[in-house]
């Protein structure tokens, strides 16, 4: 043990070795432990492990610190908190004794252990809950908002964020997706209702890392936690081992160090311990070899050291330079790590460290000790793969292309050959994870990986970077080649079959293609690829679409992403404005109900929809929109008994969207509205591309008492037998007839047997663009049920919309 001399405040008990500690140990109550790692039988780590078995007289919750040469801080880390060790530090920091064994008095747990959470929840209850589990494990930092949760990821560092998936405006996957453009590294755990399976599908799907359900399992949290929390241990701390070899080539002192290192390990029979002559020939060796390569010491004896070691040319050179160095007495010592050959043909991996034999003023020839680091390098060698490779296809991942696309755009940025980027996703992949299962969806994903595989030069790099999304990176390849490399991967994709039982399935693929040129980042390279791929989708599918700033399609695009941005930022800054533009009933000569119509508010300004939903229906994200308007809506019914009955606009993609009446339900009885104070609205057109979904979803909405209207009836006149196929409530006749039927003869009748059809078939009808007194009159005249236009009054805020007054 070294002397520790910045603790005079103690007694301190100084023993040479573990057995001695042991013996110490079983007799006196001590405060706290300092260990060196190499102590005898028995290493610090095992001596750590008994102590916290809580077989000795102190206390199994003691402050334990372990004194190391030099080591990997994150590995060190991760290693200490499965041995329950509150610190491992290095000689050179036994300055920070006094402020480890501060913290660790005055902690329930080891400092090493306590990890940073921010949860993210609206219920107070659910909060209080997980902050008295976290408590002993966690840092915990609470927010009450995805707005507050985001504010705190951006100001300070968290280890793991909680989200509740029930947020206020339902703003989960907006902050969900924000974290994993902002801070991708970042792990998340969101937490679902119990045993509801598809939302923590959608929320894994969407870049969770873990999920957990409510009711609380509290056995389960804190595991999924902390496992979720520890992701990136290793990748962190490969990035510290390069900084240590990086310190210990440049420092004389380390070097020192390690000769130091080597004079106790010549004590330590567990190693090898060998001595050269000035040729590299061995001159001497412990028993240890025999136990290490199985050859014995005799048949070892003047054999040069290099005929027992396994290694390439390259290698073979570098480690003769490092003999010569010494013999040459350019550097007085050096380590490596290499393979030592066995008696029974494999091999095993050591380390080296060899030092000058220094004797009557000249180098004699050479001491060296071999330690066993077989287990360790094949550990390693394992999670360095893992780190960088796929785990369903064996391809490299996300996170090894994100360096390779860094050093391309870097050589490229120093006037080498530009690159090119294929981003390839599969069309259609849904079908057969649906109707055959992940399973042989994952057989299928292999498959595609070998078609790929099969079809890249030695120079590609072939990554899988999402579900069924995988990237090509092709080294000096120019764009048109590119190109033409991609639409011969569609072929070559699109000619496959996959066969399950008597069912055989094709897929095709569509391919984003972007020119790495050196001009801009990484991020940049990867958007414009993935703007190119959405282009390509746009047109059809089974094609390649590259990505050029004179390019039509590929701009619409990048605004459409855009919006779709901005619309998840204004859900999270509850950005979302809803204007209500009040229906006449001519029965009742009152406000039948008002139409609900959203607004986005940015930088204090208003957006209309015109603005913004074109662009999301391109971007096929409307459905987001969907869902926060159906919220907010629903909460203000229920916030203000004045809205006494609203309209809801659905997007034409509310058919595919699977989630959309669990939602409605879930927020009629969350805030307590009867669905009778719901309409749900959907033009005529898109109505009309799904006859049977319209039926189902009307069908479906009815039974919670909701209403249902056709609106913009009349664009497609062909189709009033639809009206009696559609059980809708209500029908909305386009205003284009309505603004010119006093004008037009034409109008006139359209609109008027428009609404004696829904008076025939006892449904109401609804004029719209109604901006006369003359109009308005004459629709009452011909039995229309309600009246909207400017005439009666423009959409208003929610305010003014409360306090509204109307006199025909």
């Amino acid at each position: 043990m070294q002397k520790i001399s910045n603790l005079q405040l103690f007694d301190i008990d100084v023993v040479p070795d573990s057995e001695t500690a042991i013996e110490h140990l079983k007799q006196t109550k001590y405060q706290f432990i300092i260990s060196e790692i190499s102590i005898g039988k028995v290493d610090g780590w095992s001596l750590s492990s008994l102590i916290r078995s809580d077989i000795y007289q102190c206390d199994k919750q003691i402050p334990i610190v372990l004194i190391t040469d030099t080591h990997c801080e994150r590995i060190a880390e991760a290693t200490a908190k499965s041995f329950g060790i509150n610190a491992v530090v290095t000689t050179e920091e036994i300055a920070r004794l006094n402020e480890i064994l501060a913290d660790a008095f005055s902690s329930q747990i080891p400092v090493n252990t306590r990890l940073t959470t921010l949860s993210v929840i609206s219920d107070p209850a659910l909060s209080d809950q997980l902050n008295n589990l976290f408590s002993s494990k966690f840092v915990t930092v609470e927010a009450e908002s995805a707005k507050q949760g985001l504010a705190i990821i951006r100001q300070q560092n968290v280890d793991l964020v909680v989200i509740d998936s029930d947020l206020e405006n339902d703003a989960t996957l907006a902050l969900l997706n924000t974290i994993r453009q902002e801070k991708p590294e970042l792990s998340v755990v969101v937490i679902v209702p119990k045993n509801d399976t598809s939302r923590a599908e959608f929320y894994m799907i969407h870049g969770a890392s873990d999920f957990i359900y409510n009711p609380i399992n509290v056995s389960r949290i804190i595991n999924v936690c902390e496992r979720a929390a520890q992701r990136n241990d290793f990748i962190i701390s490969n990035k510290q081992f390069a900084e240590k070899v990086t310190l210990l080539e440049l420092s004389k002192q380390k070097f020192q160090n390690l000769s130091d290192a080597h004079t106790k390990l010549l004590e330590n029979l567990s190693s090898v311990v060998l001595e050269l002559d000035t040729t590299g020939r061995i001159k001497f060796v412990n028993k240890a070899w025999e136990a290490l390569t199985g050859y014995s010491i005799e048949d070892s004896l003047n054999l040069p050291l290099v005929e027992f070691i396994e290694f390439d040319e390259l290698g073979s050179q570098r480690f003769n330079h490092q003999l010569n160095g010494i013999l040459m007495q350019s550097v007085t010592s050096t380590t490596a790590e290499l393979k030592i050959k066995t008696v029974k043909n494999n091999s095993v991996w050591v380390e080296i460290r060899l030092h000058q034999l220094y004797m009557d003023g000249f180098v004699q020839g050479i001491t060296a000790t071999l330690d066993n680091i077989d287990d360790r390098k094949q550990a390693e060698e394992k999670l360095q793969h893992l780190a960088l490779h796929d785990t369903l296809t064996g391809l490299y991942n996300r996170y090894y292309f994100d360096n390779e696309l860094s050093r391309l755009t870097l050589l490229a940025s120093r006037g080498k050959e530009t690159h090119s980027l294929l981003y390839i996703d599969l069309d259609h992949f849904k079908v057969i994870n649906d109707t055959e299962g992940h399973q042989m969806g994952d057989l299928v994903l292999k498959e595609v990986a070998q078609i790929l595989t099969l079809r890249l030069r030695q120079s590609d790099i072939l990554c899988r970077v999402g579900g069924d999304e995988f990237i090509i990176l092709l080294a000096e390849t120019k764009l048109q080649n590119a190109i033409n490399i991609g639409e011969s991967i569609c072929q070559q994709i699109a000619a496959a079959h996959f066969q399950f039982g008597n069912t055989t399935y094709k897929i095709s693929a569509s391919i984003g293609v972007s020119e790495i040129d050196g001009v801009s980042t990484p991020a940049e390279y990867l958007r414009q690829a993935d703007i190119a791929l959405y282009v390509a989708k746009k047109k059809g599918r089974n094609r390649t679409h590259s990505y050029e700033t004179d390019d039509v399609d590929s701009t619409k695009q990048l605004d459409n992403m855009k919006w779709v941005q901005k619309l998840q930022q204004a859900v999270i800054d509850d950005q979302l404005v809803m204007h209500f533009q009040p229906v006449w009933d001519y029965k009742n000569d009152c406000v039948g109900y008002f139409e609900a119509l959203v607004r986005l508010q940015i930088n204090e300004s208003i957006t209309y929809p015109n603005e913004f939903i074109p662009a999301l229906e391109r971007a096929e994200d409307v459905s987001f929109l969907d869902h926060q308007v159906i919220n907010k809506t629903i909460k203000l019914i229920k916030e203000n008994p004045g809205l006494h009955k609203v309209a809801i606009n659905l997007s034409g993609q509310a058919f595919s969207d699977e989630r959309l009446l669990p939602l409605i339900k879930e927020k009629l009885s969350f805030y307590q509205v009867s669905g009778e104070r719901i309409i749900f609205e959907l033009t005529e057109s898109a109505s009309l591309t799904n006859v049977s979904g319209t039926r189902r979803m009307i069908e479906q909405l009815s039974l919670i008492g909701c209403q249902f209207s056709i609106d913009d009836f009349g664009t497609g006149f062909s189709t009033f037998s639809y009206l009696k196929e559609l059980p809708a409530h209500s029908v909305k006749i386009d205003g284009s007839f309505v603004k010119d039927m006093i004008s037009s003869d034409i109008d006139r009748t359209l609109v008027t047997a428009i609404a004696n059809v829904a008076k025939v078939l006892k449904k109401h009808s609804v004029a719209e663009f109604v901006e006369t007194k003359e109009i308005f009159n004459h629709l009452d005249d011909i039995g229309v049920t309600y009246a909207q236009g400017y005439y009666i009054s423009k959409p208003l805020p929610l305010s003014d919309a409360l306090k509204f007054k109307f006199t025909p």
